[in-house]
């Protein structure tokens, strides 16, 4: 890796500034506080990450503002040229590496600079004058674990898998720990070994309550089936409830007999063309009385304008005709629905703001209301059965309180007795201090406490037995008086819902008695199930009027034309086609005049259309006769009674479609209220049952789960098992850890062992270099680091300080040396010859001059005797005051 360039936009004192670097050995100059340790903090931030900040440590935060960080140019093969950019503010200081045109991470970076991380470079690739005073803790094991972080030995990765298999397995398991997975197994383990052994002994006893249970909940479902039953049947009581009106409106139509259809459409068709002839019979006798008085008319002009769309409209009088009775029979429904609405409406008061609404809400509210009612009902008779059940408890303590009274007083009377012992016995002891009175004393003293232990001992035979009797009763009556404290709390409890419910209800019941309540809501059901069908029938019959109604229109606009000559205003369409009619055939009866001989010719006409009203009422006589019609006058009245007639067993039709599945049978109202009571009463009788059966199901429950708390006895045993399992393989992944850490550390040791020597040797060379051969060896002598010359070893105490510094210099180099063929950083001094003579800092100008040939060398330094040796050997030197871009004055003199 070599380093190119580095722009800082903001580190420390640098703000907007650019530095270049040389491939091989080259010397950036700069006097005291010019800013070399911030360049050269820089560049180990590009590359690791900012530093954290901490008292001991300095903070390179701009002061001015500017932004934290900068760009870093470096050479990596195979990649070439990337660019390493990172911001304290931006993305929390993670870098952005850019390579050949595309932008990767961090991760990227860490991967193709291994082994080089953070703790290498600065302990092996840069000098800084505080690293090389640490020459004194520089031991054996101190140099293997630099060549194994070097990555010399090539352990490294063994090394760090060492590392994680350690962590790993102190995850897993310690000696002492308490809360890591294997240690809690184990733990488990002795716990649930106890609880099997205690199950084993609760077996028996918890298959006779399982058995126990499985007989209740055998006859809970029978109980439920059974009120489901009772359930369905309610409902379809309530049912019929509500569609009563309907049924009673289904009972109470006749059975109207009507004429068979045809025979009706026979007479129908006789009268239309009885009337036909009738009314041509009246027009020829006025048109003959007019001809005669040989009057002429425009009409007749504008009949003949005329003629052809007149007769093509008379011609569909019959499809007209048809679409008029579909109206005035859509019309009589829709007064009839109307009709019922309004005295609906009437009766209940409903108005456009209040409607009828639904009552399935008030239903389930008046059924929770009844429970409530027969909940509180329950716990009233209990009360009254426990009231019952107290009674003769109490007669009983109160006869063993009275046959042995010291029962209730029996610790008043042994608390009595110790306070007289007591008091003897302090008689007693004052006896022997009181001088001339002390037998008087003492004999008293003596009588309290005989007396007391007499009557200690003095106890009925049979009072044990009576007390034990007594402590039942007392036991029994307390049991009695919690639960009555219970049901106390539950029956105030149920007072206050039913209060509640009452008052929810009371806006839709009014004033009514709440035994009227359910009758109420039935009757108001029915009725908003009226109010719903009527409304249906009336948009229904309004449908069909709309269809009709726009079926005529065309045939009302072809009326326009003739509403200047003809009466037409304000008439229905029958009533219009009839008056067109009529002014065709007077027209075509004056054309004929105008064509033959107007008297003549209508008298025969009359002649002729008399005879064949006469031949048609004679044909139709046995027809009229069968419907008891003796006029042809009375076929009026009789057809409109017949399409009434006609509506009526079409709504029977509908009723008994509609009714026919909910009322299969004959019923009467009292009936089905009479059949709802004994639903409701069963309904409640068969929960009571199944309350109760619930409740000793529960109790056996609580039993069996107090038992089972910690499982059944097979659950136990499979979970000893997984237990087992799981124990058995923690622990072959635990020593399957251990062995394989073992072994990585033999081999690692054992190849840091190898390279030591080569290190030694390296490091010799060039401490004899930078010693101009004073020292020519650096040997490791029971653990501890000595350097020999020609005729002595000496130890590192007695080295001088500069001599010291060239020594850890010596052993860096030795590492770098090992590495150069492949070297993974470049080296970076910060003013780590500050103990050097003239001719050691000369010694050591002369080895980074070598070195600069296989590593890249960026000395940082304030010293201008350095700066002259660098010229000595040409080597690049730059001027940080004015940039890297500026070559100091090769003629620079100490």
């Amino acid at each position: 890796m070599i380093i190119l360039k580095a722009e800082i936009t903001g580190f420390g004192k640098y703000h907007g500034q650019q530095f270049h670097f040389d491939r091989g050995n080259q010397l950036l100059f700069g006097q005291n506080e010019i800013g070399k340790s911030t360049l050269y903090q820089f560049i180990a931030a590009m590359l690791f990450g900012f530093p954290k900040k901490t008292a001991k440590k300095k903070d390179y935060t701009p002061r001015n503002g500017a932004a934290y960080g900068g760009k870093l140019w470096l050479e990596i093969e195979p990649y070439g040229e990337i660019v390493i950019e990172r911001y304290r503010q931006i993305d929390r200081g993670r870098g952005k590496v850019y390579v050949n045109g595309q932008i990767t991470d961090e991760a990227w970076l860490e991967q193709h600079v291994q082994p080089l991380n953070r703790t290498l470079f600065f302990d092996v690739f840069t000098f800084q004058q505080e690293q090389l005073n640490q020459i004194d803790k520089l031991g054996e094991e101190e140099l293997h674990q630099s060549l194994i972080s070097l990555g010399i030995t090539g352990s490294q990765n063994m090394l760090q898998q060492v590392v994680r298999l350690g962590t790993s397995n102190q995850q897993l398991y310690k000696p002492r720990g308490q809360k890591l997975p294997l240690n809690q197994a184990l733990k488990q383990l002795g716990k649930l070994q106890q609880q099997i052994a205690d199950k084993e002994s609760e077996e028996a006893h918890l298959q006779h309550q399982y058995q126990q249970i499985a007989f209740i909940q055998s006859d809970i479902d029978s109980l439920q089936a059974r009120s489901q039953s009772l359930n369905d049947a309610y409902q379809e009581n309530q049912q019929r409830i509500s569609h009563w009106a309907l049924y009673e409106e289904w009972q109470q139509i006749a059975d109207v007999p009507v004429a068979d259809p045809e025979q009706a459409q026979a007479i129908k068709s006789f009268y239309q063309t009885y009337q036909q002839i009738t009314e041509e019979l009246r027009k020829k006798e006025a048109e003959l009385d007019q001809l005669e008085q040989g009057q002429g008319s425009d009409k007749y002009f504008f009949y003949l304008d005329h003629e052809q769309p007149i007769d093509h409209l008379l011609q569909q009088q019959v499809e007209i005709a048809r679409l008029a009775d579909r109206q005035a029979a859509a019309d009589a429904n829709r007064s009839h629905a109307i009709q019922q609405l309004n005295q609906l409406v009437t009766k209940r008061q409903w108005r456009s703001e209040s409607p009828p609404f639904l009552t399935a809400p008030i239903r389930e509210a008046l059924q929770s209301l009844d429970q409530l009612k027969a909940r509180a009902g329950e716990i009233e008779r209990r009360q009254q059965w426990l009231a019952e059940k107290a009674s003769p408890l109490e007669a009983t303590v109160s006869r063993l309180e009275h046959q042995q009274p010291a029962l209730g007083g029996t610790q008043k009377k042994h608390t009595g007795l110790r306070l007289l012992m007591a008091i003897g016995l302090i008689l007693v002891i004052l006896g022997f201090f009181t001088g001339p009175w002390q037998w008087v004393i003492s004999g008293a003293g003596a009588i309290l406490l005989i007396s007391g232990l007499v009557l200690s001992q003095k106890r009925p035979k049979n009072q044990p037995q009576n007390k034990q009797e007594w402590q039942a009763a007392l036991l029994q009556l307390d049991l009695i008086e919690e639960e009555q404290a219970e049901l106390r709390q539950e029956a105030q409890q149920q007072q206050q819902s039913i209060q509640r419910k009452t008052q929810g209800l009371l806006p839709f019941f009014g004033q009514l008695p709440h035994e009227e309540w359910s009758d109420y809501l039935d009757a108001y059901e029915a009725d908003v199930a009226a109010y719903q069908h009527y409304l249906e029938e009336e948009a229904e019959a309004s449908q069909v009027r709309q269809t009709v109604s726009e079926a005529l229109a065309p045939f009302d606009v072809l009326f326009q034309p003739y509403t200047d000559w003809l009466p037409l205003q304000n008439k229905s369409i029958t009533d219009k086609l009839t008056v067109l009619a009529a002014f065709a055939k007077d027209m075509q009866a004056i054309k004929l005049t105008r064509l033959q001989q107007p008297s003549t010719l209508l008298a025969q006409q009359l002649t002729r259309l008399r005879k064949e009203r006469e031949d048609i009422v004679a044909d139709a006589k046995e027809l009229l006769q069968q419907q008891g019609l003796e006029q042809p006058a009375e076929i009026s009245l009789w057809l409109k009674q017949w399409e009434s007639a006609q509506r009526t067993n079409r709504r029977a039709a509908e009723l008994q479609a509609m009714l026919t599945p909910i009322f299969p049978e004959a019923v009467d109202e009292a009936a089905l209220i009479q059949e709802k009571e004994r639903l409701k009463t069963s309904q409640v009788r068969v929960q009571e049952d199944i309350r109760a059966l619930t409740e000793d199901r529960q109790k056996l429950e609580l039993e069996v789960a107090a038992s089972q708390r910690n499982g059944t006895l097979n659950q136990l045993y499979q979970e000893e098992s997984e237990l087992r399992s799981a124990i058995q393989e923690l622990a072959v992944t635990w020593g399957s850890r251990q062995l394989a850490a073992a072994i990585l550390r033999d081999i690692t040791t054992e190849l840091s062992e190898q390279q030591l020597p080569q290190l030694l040797t390296a490091a010799s060379t060039y401490f004899a270099q930078l010693t101009n051969g004073q020292y020519q060896q650096i040997l490791f002598e029971e653990g501890l680091l000595t350097v020999a010359s020609q005729s002595d070893t000496y130890s590192i105490i007695d080295l001088s300080t500069g001599t010291k510094d060239q020594l850890i210099m010596a052993i860096r180099f030795g590492y770098l040396s090992l590495q150069k063929n492949q070297p993974i950083s470049p080296i970076i001094i910060d003013d780590g010859w500050l103990h050097y003579d003239s001719a050691r800092k000369e010694s050591l100008v002369r080895l980074l001059t070598e070195f600069g040939q296989s590593y890249q060398v960026i000395c940082l330094s304030s010293d201008q005797e350095m700066v002259s040796y660098y010229q000595k050997y040409q080597q690049p030197v730059y001027d940080l005051s004015k940039g890297c871009e500026y070559l100091v004055d090769r003629q620079i003199t100490q």
